[in-house]
């Protein structure tokens, strides 16, 4: 079941926002075909994030996959449960299996970001081409 307090990218990450602060993960969906999670490659606290520009791969046993900022601020906090065992990402995405902690710019650009009804709607269509 998809999160309804979250916002959504097409290219599957998500977003929870707390203030100024948001909190980036990647999608069930997105996860489901990727095949086992073996590393992942992360910027560190204080790196710059820029919306839509890669912020660092997710290594799986088919392939090693970009994962794109879906907004703009510094890096607060990289979730270090998840370096230490990368499989919490596919096991609990929403919530332990979070990736990193964003402080918002100022003003936060968020206005790409899709609710979950929407997310779903442009999944399924992805799907039946």
């Amino acid at each position: 079941m998809l999160p309804q307090d979250l916002k959504y990218t097409l290219s599957h990450e998500w977003v929870k926002i707390r203030g100024r602060t948001a909190y980036i993960g990647l999608t069930e969906f997105a996860l489901e075909g990727l095949g086992q999670v073996l590393n992942l490659e992360l910027p560190i606290k204080d790196d710059e994030l820029l919306v839509g520009v890669a912020l660092g791969d997710v290594e799986t046993t088919n392939a090693i996959h970009e994962i794109m900022s879906p907004v703009e601020g510094l890096v607060a906090e990289t979730n270090k449960a998840i370096l230490r065992n990368p499989a919490l990402v596919k096991k609990d995405p929403y919530k332990r299996g979070w990736l990193l902690k964003i402080k918002l710019s100022d003003p936060p650009r968020i206005d790409s970001l899709l609710e979950a009804e929407e997310y779903l709607s442009r999944v399924r269509k992805k799907l039946r081409k």
